[in-house]
Formats: C-alpha cells, structure tokens, sequence
C-alpha cells in the first residue's frame, strides 16, 4: 500500500506542475482542435455539394465540338452545383483563365468528339489544371471521369445496336431513314432502362460488419480517421514533455530527494507516467467529444473498446517519454527528440490523414514499415472501432502489439535511466 501511496503522491505533484504549464497544454489541446476543426470542415463542405449555394470549384469550358455527345457533356457539367462553370468559345481562352488563376482547371472538349463517338474512335477530353490549385483540380478530374463514364456507355450502347442492325441485315432495303428512327427507338429503350436501373437499382450494396451493422461510407468514413489521427499524433508530443519533466527534476537535485526517500525508483517513473497518462486520455476525450458535437463523427458501438485503446495508447506515449528521458541528456534534448518523433512517427505510421484509409493497410513495404510503429497500431485500431463498428475483441491484436511496444519501452527506460546526474 506504501508503493501505491507514494506513487499517487508523486502521479498528484506532477499533475500540479502540468496544469502550470500553459504553452504544453496549448500545444496538446488548442493545436490538435484547431488542425482537425479546419481539416475536418473543409472535407465536410466539399462533401456537401453546395446545398447552400455555396461554390466549390471554379472551372472554365469550352466546347468545340458541334455535336449531341460534346453538347451533352456541356449540359452535364452546368448542372452540377460544386462547380462553377465559366464558358468560354474556345480552348486558349479557357486556358487563359487557368494560367491567370483564376479557375481551378480548363475543360476542353474537342472538335469532332461526338463523331469519334459515333464511329467508335478513340477521343479524349482535356483537363487542364492549375498545379497551384492542385486539389480542386484534383475533384475535377474525379468528376470529368463521372460524366465521361455516362457518355462512354452511350456511345458503347449506341455502337453495339447499329453494329447488330447493320449485321443482321434486319433493315435490309429500309431507307436511311427507317434506319435511323429504328435505331433510335431501340436507343431509347435502352438508356430510358438504365436510368431507370440508376436511380432505382434492382441490387443495392449495403456495407456491414461481421455482425450484420451498417459501415459509415464517405466523408464519414473520413472523419474516423482524421480526428483519431490527429489525436495519435499530439498524444505522442507528450513524449518530449514527459521526458523532461523528469530530466529538469533531476538537473535541479528535486529527484535526487525523491530517491532519498523511502520511494522506489519504479514507483517514480510510474507516477509520473500516470499523470502524463491521464492528461493524453483527457486529451483524446476532449477532441473526441467536440468532433462528435461538430461533425458528427461517428464513434462506433464499443465504448469500452474507445477507453481501452485510449489508455494503451497513453501508456506507450508515456513510455516511450520515459524511455527518451533514459537516453538523452538533458531536458532540451528530451524536448527536441519528442517533437522529432512526434512528427516523424505521426507520418510513417499513419496518423497524418494523407489518403482515404489507415496506412496500415497500404500493403507492400510502406503498409510494413507502418507497423512497426505504434501510431499505425493506434489509428488502426481507432478506425476499426468507429468507422467499422468493431468490438473490442476485434482490436486485440492492435491492443496487445501497443502493449508489448510500451512494456519494452518502460523496460528499457527503467534499465537506462540515471537518478543522479
């Protein structure tokens, strides 16, 4: 009971001297709010469409071709509501406007498209973007391959009839005309059928778990990962904070008198690891609780899954704080390399939201060298929690690799560590 007593005595000392510390706990909870607020918000309104109005991107068009496929494609494209198309007569003033930055992308569509259509020729569509506007360009192009994969299956549909008609010899000794209307009423049938099938398809893909729940999809999806991304990576700044903590005790003789007492060295390192623990899990709550309020991000159907992984997670940033404190030499040191390691593990294992899923699950070397880190194991298991509805079962194996990663770390830092100077 003493070793607990004293061990909550030192957790409680050390609590004291982090609420005293206003520039780290800025940087623990404002920072994380205000990057995942603003990443998280502008994902959200690109998603929305612009169901208030609102403009997303801003392109210029020019189509010259003088057929029904390029005029189709025109019309497509105005109607879409997250571009804001400007039309211009030709190709070099829609480019104009791309290189004076004024559209995000120029979208040409060339002479003779539609006859290349008809006949079955191989064509293209120009997009021209502005690399300085990369990701607006970038949902252009998304949207272009949208539009240009209707028009492609007209085209396919439209081929594939007149082929069969000519073939057959059905129409044999019929007028260009009768050929022509057959042709097209046979069109007409078909395309009226599959924008029927579109807008109400006989087979619907539902996305559940093992256990029969319904999967987030989309910006949902995306929103499970950024904010437990973002909060991986700024509990792990607790790195470098612990570690001096303990290194600015021991250059000021404060943990030199801690050691005369009758207090383990283990019990020590362990309360102040609890408080660094209970700050990183006030920390994720605080994110957590204002991204649900927010943005409605989802938190999955394992609560106790939620406190677990917040805990282990905690637990190896405090380890691997201490473990740093074992190694280097002075309290600066310990604070540049947790900033290092913060940023550097916080991009090879994932926890910078640069693609749609976890790169944990990127495969190949870069999925490998992921997970050798503990923030891919943490994101993993966070996402798989929240946006996939997992229980805690399910996230063991990311559980128990945390663990392991945090025992050898507090094991090393115990073994390292120097109480006097």
């Amino acid at each position: 009971m003493e070793t607990v007593f004293y061990t909550l005595s030192v957790a409680w000392k050390e609590i004291q001297l982090i609420s005293k510390d206003r520039g780290g706990l800025a940087l623990l909870f404002i920072l994380p709010l205000l990057i995942g607020s603003l990443v998280g918000g502008i994902n959200v309104q690109l998603n929305s469409g612009s169901e208030d109005g609102g403009i997303l991107v801003n392109v210029s068009l020019a189509n010259e071709d003088a057929g029904i496929f390029g005029e189709r494609i025109a019309d497509a494209l105005l109607e879409i509501d997250a571009l804001d198309v400007q039309v211009r007569d030709s190709a070099a003033e829609a480019e104009a406007l791309v290189s004076a930055g004024d559209v995000a992308a120029a979208i040409v569509i060339p002479t003779g498209f539609s006859d290349d259509i008809d006949t079955h020729t191989p064509t293209e569509i120009e997009v021209i973007v502005d690399m300085a506007q990369i990701q607006s360009a970038n949902i252009v192009t998304g949207i272009m391959n949208q539009v240009v994969d209707e028009v492609t299956i007209w085209g396919e549909v439209q081929y594939g009839v007149y082929t069969i008609l000519a073939e057959s010899g059905a129409l044999e000794g019929a007028g260009p005309e009768v050929q022509m209307a057959t042709g097209a009423q046979i069109m007409g049938v078909i395309m009226t059928q599959l924008n029927q099938m579109r807008h109400d398809p006989a087979i619907v893909v539902a996305s559940e778990n093992l256990e029969g729940a319904t999967v987030e999809g989309g910006i949902i999806l995306f929103l499970a990962y950024v904010f437990p991304g973002f909060s991986v990576m700024f509990v792990f700044f607790i790195v470098g904070m612990a570690g001096a903590s303990i290194l600015k005790e021991r250059e000021s003789g404060t943990l030199r008198r801690l050691v005369a007492a009758p207090i383990s060295r283990g019990a020590i390192i362990a309360g102040k690891m609890i408080a660094y623990i209970l700050l990183a899990c006030l920390q994720v709550t605080v994110l957590f609780t204002v991204a649900k309020v927010a943005f409605d991000m989802p938190l999955g159907e394992s609560p106790l899954g939620l406190v677990v992984v917040t805990v282990v997670v905690a637990f190896v940033a405090t380890a691997l704080g201490m473990l740093v404190a074992g190694i280097v030499k002075s309290a600066k040191q310990a604070d540049d390399v947790g900033t290092i390691l913060g940023f550097v593990l916080a991009g090879v294992g994932g926890a910078l939201p640069m693609s749609a899923e976890p790169l944990s699950r990127a495969g190949g070397v870069v999925g490998v060298i992921s997970n050798l880190t503990p923030h891919a194991h943490a994101v993993e298991a966070y996402y798989s929690l929240m946006a996939e509805n997992a229980a805690l079962i399910d996230v063991l194996p990311e559980i128990g690799t945390l663990l392991a990663m945090g025992l050898v770390f507090f094991a090393v830092a115990l073994w390292r560590f120097r109480f006097q100077p």
